[in-house]
């Protein structure tokens, strides 16, 4: 499966720009079919919800034709009333989307609010990959960064993307959170430091081990990747990775339970889905 059909929701906001502009450029990259999707908000009386229903009609069909420049299936463009997430979580599925482009949510002044915003409750409630765009970049992704945990959330993430095509032509690193189990308790004993340091590095070497039973095992075998290992906690070390790898874009997988108890991957997903600059693309897990 290569990326067919793409979803681009926007509110017309200079964060939706971004990600129309950036939907676009991966329909004419893998020649997929792009639609452009506007919710009116129905809690309002009908007779705005029909005039802002006719006026976003008129402003998505021009921004279909600003965008549809090299693309050889003219975008579509759909105005629906009713609830935001919602909606584009149902269009999405009616359909047939591989992805949704969205942009980022609004960045506030004090706190970084991410849990509530709409893209949040898209991740969270619907099946579909969520490409979060953050940056303007004018080619497709070239530097591409894995985090991985060894989970099925991960493995899913990391097929999921390549079935896109999205490692096709991509440097891809993927990037593992290690922490030496033993290392505090040596320390805290009074073990020569070189004992310790033997340890860490056979410790990094049954790692790198099991990372590669853990691609080959989950039908990734023929995926060309840079590994890094980042000693310290999940986040800081995909952050410590991203500052140093500078990457397009970050692919993470998401973990949950049923219907309304979805969540994230807990607050390391909110952490990197709040903080991270670079374009994310999270991965929910496949439907039961």
């Amino acid at each position: 499966m290569q990326l067919r059909r793409l979803l681009a929701p926007t509110d017309f906001s200079t964060r939706s720009e971004l990600s129309v502009n950036r939907a676009a450029l991966l329909c004419r990259h893998f020649n997929a079919e792009l639609q452009l999707l506007h919710v009116v908000d129905d809690d309002q009386p009908a007779s705005v919800v029909d005039q802002e229903t006719q006026q976003a009609r008129s402003f998505l069909e021009g921004m279909a034709a600003e965008v549809s420049a090299g693309l050889d299936i003219p975008p579509k463009a759909i105005v629906k009333a009713g609830d935001p997430f919602q909606e584009i979580v149902r269009i999405a599925s009616d359909n047939g989307a591989d992805l949704i482009a969205m942009g980022a949510h609004r960045k506030r002044i004090l706190r970084d609010v991410f849990v509530g915003t709409t893209i949040e409750r898209v991740m969270r409630t619907g099946n579909h990959p969520v490409l979060m765009v953050n940056s303007e970049l004018e080619s497709p992704y070239r530097r591409i960064l894995v985090a991985t945990d060894m989970s099925d959330a991960s493995a899913n993430a990391l097929r999921t993307a390549k079935a896109l095509g999205f490692l096709d032509e991509a440097t891809v690193s993927l990037i593992h959170a290690f922490e030496p189990l033993a290392r505090g308790m040596m320390i805290h004993a009074n073990i020569d430091r070189e004992k310790i340091e033997e340890h860490i590095v056979q410790e990094l070497s049954r790692t790198r081990q099991k990372i590669a039973d853990f691609i080959s095992k989950n039908e990734l075998g023929d995926l060309q990747y840079d590994l890094r290992l980042e000693d310290g906690p999940t986040f800081q070390s995909i952050k410590s990775a991203i500052d140093k790898e500078q990457p397009d874009l970050l692919i993470i997988g998401t973990r949950g339970l049923s219907g309304a108890k979805r969540i994230l991957l807990g607050s390391i997903a909110d952490a990197v889905l709040r903080e991270v600059e670079c374009d994310i693309l999270a991965v929910p897990p496949r439907p039961k």
